[in-house]
This record gives structure tokens, C-alpha cells and sequence, in this order.
């Protein structure tokens, strides 16, 4: 059997205080800690340990438990030396996985020497989020998975006509894959035989340029099986020597 995985939350910041939140609604071991007896006040009612202390401190994450933890989450946003300090420090106690929330980019690359396993910029990942969003009226929500790819979420027009799964074929036709559809209060991956209808909202993953060419065809093209026809797929410029 595994041993269940704990973990140290530290910096109770409206970051780390989202991810104590959505850990314990997971049921998952959870220790919170943070200089502000204010921070403590705000999770000591659903969590069962959560400590004042300075992570910077060795002997404070000993008395803490930092040694049992299996993953540690640094969540200072605005504090770089207690980012440091506090990653040096769980590498050398021999936490196993720390994840590092880091907003100044000139850092990253001492944190991963330090012993960070995964590094975080969410003001980063938000504004590339929001600039997809506004710059493509298809799109409700993106997220980026990793080079070109990408999770993104989309309403169907309300005068879209009803089409199959299947007919729609959107892997081979788009190169793209519908992995979930929201039907007001409902949610459910899909299967070939389930139909998109109007107002739905979907979740697609694929390359940017092969979703929009499928939101395109959602909801700027008619849409039945019948008149069922891709964009032509655009081609890479090729470069002109002078």
C-alpha cells in the first residue's frame, strides 16, 4: 500500500489559501503555515494544523513536520528571499517533491538549482489565459498544456444544427479532441454516439491554430453532416531569400 501523501502549504497569500481550500476538499493531509496570525485565523476553522511560523527558520519547519511531508508548496508571490531560503531549506530536510510559486522570472532558474521540482507563475499563466481569451471571441477559458497545446473551452451557438459525435469526426477532420461537454447543470465526456447541440459548452484540446479553425466552424459555418466541410488548413510562409 502507498503511504497517503501530506502536505505543507506555506504562505497563506489568497494563492496558498485556494490550494488549502481544494486540498482539504480532496481529503488530503493538510499542514498550513504562515508568519500572519491573521493568515492562521482564516484556515484554522477547516484545518486541523496550521502553525505561526517563519519557514525560513529550519527548526521551525522541523516543529512543524516539514521532515513527514511528501510535497511542500511555497506560495509567497511577492517575497523572493523567503522563496529561496524556504526551498534551500525543505531541499536539505529531504522533502520529497516542492512546488514553487515564483512571479519573478529572473529567479526561476536559482529555485530549480535549489531543489524545486515544479515552478509556478500564475500571474504569468493568467495573462496569457486572458490574452487568448480576448483575443478570440470563441473562447470562454485556455489553458496552456505545454508547447502548442492547449485546453480551451467553447459555447455553441444557439442556431447550431445537431450533429453526431461521430459525423463531426473532429480528430481526423480538425485534429482536435472534444473530452467534455457541459449541458446546462450536466456534465459528461463524450462518446461517439452523443450529439452536440446548441448553447452546449465544450472542453477541446489540440494545437491553437487547429482550434480555431474548429470554433470557426462551430460557430461561423452551417453546420450539418450533410454540408459538413473543414477550412482548408493554412500553410506555414515560406521564407523568400533577397
Amino acid at each position: 500500500m502507498r503511504k497517503r501523501k501530506s502536505y505543507l502549504v506555506i504562505g497563506l497569500g489568497q494563492f496558498g489559501l485556494s490550494i488549502v481550500e481544494e486540498l482539504v476538499r480532496l481529503d488530503r493531509d493538510v499542514t498550513a503555515i504562515d508568519v500572519s496570525v491573521d493568515a492562521i485565523n482564516k484556515v484554522s476553522h477547516f484545518v486541523s494544523t496550521a502553525f505561526i511560523a517563519d519557514s525560513t527558520n529550519e527548526k521551525a519547519l522541523i516543529e512543524v513536520g516539514a521532515k513527514e511531508c511528501t510535497h511542500a508548496i511555497v506560495c509567497f508571490g511577492d517575497n523572493d528571499v523567503a522563496s529561496i531560503l524556504t526551498t534551500a531549506l525543505l531541499k536539505d530536510l529531504g522533502v520529497p517533491h516542492i512546488t514553487v510559486r515564483m512571479d519573478n522570472e529572473n529567479y526561476i532558474d536559482i529555485i530549480r538549482k535549489l531543489g524545486a521540482d515544479e515552478i509556478v507563475t500564475p500571474q504569468k499563466l493568467a495573462g496569457i489565459g486572458l490574452a487568448n481569451r480576448i483575443g478570440n471571441e470563441d473562447f470562454l477559458d485556455y489553458y496552456n498544456l505545454g508547447g502548442n497545446y492547449s485546453v480551451v473551452k467553447i459555447t455553441i451557438r444557439e442556431d447550431f444544427v445537431p450533429i453526431p459525435i461521430l459525423a463531426l469526426d473532429a480528430r481526423n477532420q480538425f485534429g482536435i479532441n472534444i473530452i467534455l461537454i457541459q449541458r446546462g447543470h450536466k456534465m459528461f465526456s463524450p462518446r461517439a454516439a452523443d450529439t452536440l447541440s446548441p448553447k452546449d459548452i465544450i472542453h477541446v484540446v489540440g494545437t491553437r491554430r487547429d482550434i480555431e479553425d474548429f470554433g470557426d466552424f462551430i460557430n461561423r459555418e452551417p453546420s450539418s453532416v450533410n454540408n459538413k466541410k473543414k477550412k482548408p488548413r493554412r500553410t506555414k510562409r515560406k521564407d523568400t531569400k533577397k
